[in-house]
């Protein structure tokens, strides 16, 4: 009897210590930013926006003028 008590002790200790590290994991992956091609076209389509409405000239725009 008494090793079947340890042994429900022993996996109810291991189910919650594998719960707390999933999710120490979760909480941790929350900040990260998943980097997607859509994503950056999107970056780069708002940050020319903002270049054009500053009226600073676009870098790509000057780079070809450059070289023609």
């Amino acid at each position: 009897m008494r090793l079947l008590y340890f042994a429900a002790v022993f996996a109810t200790a291991s189910w919650l210590i594998a719960l707390l590290l999933r999710k120490l994991v979760a909480v941790r992956q929350v900040n990260v930013i998943v980097e997607s091609p859509e994503r950056t076209a999107q970056v780069n389509a708002l940050e020319r926006a903002l270049r054009a409405e500053g009226g600073e000239p676009d870098s790509s725009a000057s780079d070809d003028q450059e070289l023609s």
